[in-house]
């Protein structure tokens, strides 16, 4: 399949998402397989928080995803806080174009993400934090500009779970490196998680010795397999 100009990121020549399954790629890699809306539900019953941290803002699909999610799940009262990084940030218009392939599945979401997305100065780096409010609760969108170590040492707080993303470890492996999985490793509750895309060798030594026990799972559309991991 020819894959759209725009929805190639030019400077790590590789495609933002899946162009046929991407939204559900989201949710079975991320969020099923790190047994989200359980883990989110107990946090809302006992009042407090659940905290996200992603390698790889791009166009957003993945808050896309967690939205369409929450909204379907018939939580409420959740609140979340989503850290996300970006190096490379795009405009709001070309964020629309990406995501427009999804309108008729998810369009309030959508028009959600980049109505926040708006509201931040993508100009200046570091931190932008908007707040998301909807039926299911609060997302509290974080999202650094610059360099994804530098977000992951900026982290206040640990997470419960990450979604490793980012492009492939061959098109931009310095998002996989060795340090920043172990400041990943660093920045996860005990017993958080971790999940990704690619089953690379060497993604998996580095997350194995940044502290989680790991397992493949079976893969979303064309993918065999993907990685997940518990943080011990």
């Amino acid at each position: 399949m020819q894959i759209p100009a725009y929805l190639v990121n030019e400077q790590f020549d590789d495609r933002y998402f899946d162009v046929v399954n991407a939204l559900d790629e989201a949710q079975q890699i991320y969020f099923s397989n790190n047994h989200l809306l359980e883990r989110i539900q107990e946090r809302a019953a006992a009042g407090s928080r659940f905290i996200i941290g992603e390698t790889g803002f791009g166009a957003g699909r993945v808050v896309v995803s967690l939205l369409e999610y929450l909204e379907k799940s018939g939580l409420k009262n959740v609140l979340i806080e989503y850290h996300s990084v970006e190096l490379h940030p795009m405009s709001p218009e070309r964020m629309h174009d990406i995501l427009d392939g999804f309108k008729e599945r998810a369009g309030a979401e959508i028009n959600t993400l980049i109505e926040a997305y708006r509201r931040m100065d993508i100009t200046m780096p570091g931190w932008h934090c908007v707040s998301v409010e909807k039926a299911f609760g609060t997302i509290e969108l974080n999202l650094w500009i610059g360099e994804a170590l530098e977000m992951v040492e900026a982290l206040e707080k640990p997470c419960d779970a990450w979604f490793l993303d980012g492009h492939s470890p061959k098109k931009n492996p310095s998002i996989w490196r060795p340090e920043l999985m172990a400041e990943i490793g660093k920045k996860t509750v005990r017993d958080g998680t971790c999940s990704t895309f690619t089953v690379s060798s060497s993604v998996r030594n580095a997350l194995g010795e940044a502290g989680f026990t790991l397992q493949k799972l079976p893969g979303c559309g064309g993918k065999k397999e993907v990685l997940q991991g518990t943080r011990r």
